[in-house]
């Protein structure tokens, strides 16, 4: 009887347990008005852990900061989805552009990031279709500050100190979730 009853307890709980993961996995962003559903968090961060180790271990400039974290913290909600749009677009034709990968294991893991990014960037277009995605002063200059840091620096140097800081994006990206 007492066996029956905890294989009961894990067949009510299985569902709760296995939902509560698919939760996570399936909730939304959200920027504004703008709301992006299907994006894996789990999937990025595996694709960003596999080239972490390598990308960080490049980075010779420990003292620069690319993505403060204060650059992406008070951003208007209103103009976070703008923000995104540009850091997305900066990390699509700049960083993943100029990032001059180590090994082809390395490169054909950075692609699969870069490839994440860009169907993020597909669904965040429509968003700027339907005009929920509005910019404005504080987002432009965010973007700008990030922008400015990037360009002090040597291409290569800078693509790897932009790749080696995505866990900060992430961090304000999963702050969007609804």
């Amino acid at each position: 009887m007492m066996m029956a009853m905890s294989h009961f307890c894990c067949l009510v709980l299985l569902p709760f347990f296995f939902g509560e993961i698919l939760m996570m996995e399936g909730r939304r962003l959200r920027f504004g008005d703008c709301e992006l559903s299907g994006v894996s968090f789990q999937e990025l961060r595996d694709y960003f852990d596999a080239i972490r180790e390598a990308t960080q271990a490049q980075d010779r400039m420990t003292d620069v900061v690319l993505l403060k974290t204060v650059a992406l913290q008070g951003v208007p909600i209103s103009e976070s989805c703008c923000l995104f749009r540009h850091l997305l677009r900066f990390y699509i034709e700049s960083v993943f552009r100029h990032h001059e990968a180590t090994s082809p294991l390395l490169r054909r893991r950075t692609s699969r990031l870069s490839n994440s990014f860009l169907s993020i960037k597909g669904k965040l277009k429509h968003c700027h279709d339907q005009q929920k995605c509005s910019c404005g002063e504080v987002s432009n200059s965010r973007f700008q500050l990030i922008r400015e840091e990037y360009e002090k620096l040597d291409r290569n140097a800078a693509a790897n100190k932009a790749l080696g800081e995505l866990d900060v994006l992430f961090v304000w990206m999963e702050g969007t979730k609804g």
